[in-house]
């Protein structure tokens, strides 16, 4: 078993293990069992009203997913929307682990790919009947084993979708907002723009 140690991230840290060297969008990540499940998500200069969005606002999660292992997510902070296709078969057997909780957990982490800074954090539970579609969908995907043939039925599902079929197809849920203890423990939100 590879070691559970979750990375301890700051707003304002640089971060340049990001997922989004060739361009801006957002990847979930979920049972690995070296890292908590993860939502990246990065955009080039974020502004002051968007890092706030990203950091505050109301997040949603809405799922699409086929009998064959396909699974297109839409992850929506306020006017901001993401859209991203799960594929859990590019998890090492190593580092893959299911666990079948009622609700998952997932660590967003936002990053602005210009600088690689970090700009929001945040922790959400997911309902559960979310939760239970990314276990079932991932169940499948690591049935299929293969990273290129779970791609193939994301991209068969995206293609079977107008922009039309998508949204009322996608059923959007609230994530449950966990409020994370800063850092320090002094309880102040620190805002720190030293270099």
């Amino acid at each position: 078993m590879a070691e559970h140690n979750t990375p301890q991230f700051q707003v304002g840290q640089t971060f340049t293990d990001h997922p989004f060297q060739e361009g801006d969008g957002a990847m979930l990540e979920l049972f690995r069992n070296d890292l908590p499940n993860m939502l990246y998500v990065g955009l080039g200069n974020i502004t002051a009203d968007e890092q706030t969005i990203l950091g505050q606002t109301g997040a949603q999660f809405g799922v699409i997913t086929s009998d064959n292992g396909g699974c297109l997510v839409v992850a929506s902070f306020g006017d901001l929307a993401f859209e991203m296709q799960l594929n859990s078969a590019a998890i090492p057997d190593d580092y893959f682990i299911l666990t079948e909780d009622k609700t998952l957990s997932v660590s967003m982490i936002a990053v602005d790919t210009a600088t690689n800074l970090l700009c929001a954090i945040r922790e959400f539970t997911l309902p559960e009947v979310l939760s239970q579609q990314f276990i079932e969908v991932t169940k499948v995907q690591r049935e299929l084993g293969d990273v290129n043939a779970v791609n193939m039925e994301n991209m068969q599902l995206i293609n079977s979708l107008t922009p039309q079929a998508l949204q009322e197809k996608m059923e959007f849920h609230p994530l449950q907002s966990v409020v994370a203890a800063p850092t320090c423990g002094c309880g102040h939100h620190h805002h720190n723009h030293a270099h």
